[in-house]
């Protein structure tokens, strides 16, 4: 793991000269005098630790002007655990040094399974070519696919919008280098856990779909197949019905669940039964989440995923307590329990996608639908079948705050075995919306910063 001291960015710096030598000697005074200019500013009002390998070095070795100095000043910075790099040019400079001196830094970055943000600083100064070799060596990352950013400037400590942008670029890279050793940790988190499939492929989308090998290949997730039906069966012997399945219950044997319907009922703003909707079918949707929290527990289960749809929304009953509760801190009686992330549908990639959003911040996720576009007002609805995590009505900490906001409506008529729906309109503030998907076979995630309004 990444440990600094303080709160400012590390930036590597590199400073460029000509590798002809006779060009060097008349050159290196004047171009230290400005490199010291902007290192000097960058630290004092940008705020960064500037990593300057030309402290190991003396006389002309100070500025990277031939191979053998670009490797050396480059291996310097490659150990030096550096958030970004600076390349810096107030002349001509060959444009292979830059090349060959990022290219090991990046290589050692990989290793680490890390990567850096590069900066090409150029000193505007008409006397001497320094925005040709600044473009010259970001014209050579570019052949390779490396990817940097340009800037340039008479003299950065009298140029506040320039200066701006480097301290921009600065937190840029400490920002992404807290992201990268979060990220790691979560890879490491994901060694080992295992996903519960409870069904299968839901109403046939294709999309919900994964591949177990894959997953076990690049996240080393295990995935343990159980049927629904065994939801069915633990649910069962918690209750009794007169007349089979959704007549009238006759008998509640898990005391769980008198103690989670009495507390869910007290503490919504309200509950609005109605045709099939009934107190009978909402005590049975909780035997459903209290059977899924004894699958979890006795199977180890770290997240899961249930199909739900069709056989248990037509003949049983709804599952979207289960869902909205197991990805919460809270359960419907109340109490206090881990998240255990769950997808709707069994939705694999949904689910991992959660659970990786859950292991970097700790905090409950949702599954949800891009239901509505609304281009006049650039409101996009996000509505889930009826599973939302009730954190999100308040985010509180306190279940009760978070129930007063939520209603338990009939279900949609999809689903005709019906069941309660947990509707309520998200509290406002900042979210971050993100699917991991497929191309080709291929593993991306689509990361879309927002507000709830």
């Amino acid at each position: 793991r990444r440990i600094k001291v303080g709160n400012k960015a590390k930036i590597g710096f590199l400073d460029f000269n000509d590798e002809r030598e006779h060009v060097l000697e008349e050159t290196f005074q004047n171009a230290q005098e400005l490199k010291k200019d902007v290192v000097r500013t960058l630290e004092r009002v940008g705020g960064m630790e500037i990593a300057d390998p030309a402290k190991s070095f003396s006389g002309f070795d100070k500025m990277v002007w031939r191979v053998k100095i670009a490797r050396k000043q480059a291996k310097i910075l490659a150990e030096a655990d550096i958030d970004g790099l600076i390349l810096h040019y107030s002349l001509w400079a060959s444009p292979r040094l830059a090349r060959i001196a990022t290219q090991i830094i990046l290589r050692e970055e990989k290793k680490k399974n890390r990567s850096i943000p590069i900066l090409i600083l150029t000193n505007l100064a008409p006397g001497q070519p320094g925005m040709v070799g600044g473009m010259a060596a970001a014209g050579g990352l570019d052949q390779l696919g490396i990817a940097n950013i340009r800037i340039w400037s008479r003299n950065i400590a009298n140029d506040p919008e320039k200066l701006k942008q480097v301290m921009t670029f600065a937190r840029f890279a400490q920002d992404r280098a807290k992201i990268s050793s979060s990220a790691d940790e979560v890879v490491e988190r994901l060694h080992g856990q295992i996903y519960g499939e409870i069904g299968g492929r839901s109403i046939q989308i294709v999309t919900a779909e994964a591949d177990p090998l894959q997953w076990a290949k690049i996240f080393a997730v295990d995935t343990q197949p159980i049927d629904q039906l065994e939801i069915i069966r633990r649910a069962s012997q918690m209750i009794s019905w007169r007349d089979g399945v959704n007549s009238e219950m006759t008998e509640i044997r898990d005391k769980r669940i008198n103690k989670a319907f009495n507390f869910l009922t007290e503490n919504v703003e309200s509950v609005n039964y109605e045709d099939k909707f009934t107190e009978d079918k909402l005590k049975y949707q909780l035997a459903c989440y209290y059977a899924t929290q004894d699958i979890i527990a006795e199977n180890e289960l770290d997240f899961i995923g249930i199909k739900c749809q069709p056989e248990l929304s037509e003949y049983h009953v709804t599952q979207c307590l289960t869902q909205a509760f197991s990805n919460d801190s809270r359960g419907p009686a109340g109490e206090k329990k881990k998240i255990v992330v769950c997808a709707c549908e069994d939705d694999k990639d949904a689910a991992l996608t959660q659970q990786i959003m859950y292991l970097l911040t700790g905090r409950p996720t949702m599954f949800a639908d891009f239901r509505y576009l609304d281009p006049e007002r650039n409101i996009l609805y996000l509505v889930n079948c009826g599973a939302h995590t009730p954190w999100f009505a308040t985010r509180s900490s306190r279940i009760e705050d978070n129930l007063a906001k939520i209603k338990l409506d009939k279900q949609a008529f999809f689903y005709a075995a019906c069941g309660a729906t947990v509707n309520f309109d998200a509290a406002p503030g900042s979210v971050t919306g993100a699917r991991l998907a497929r191309k080709n076979g291929r593993y991306w995630m689509n990361i879309v910063p927002g507000e709830f309004v």
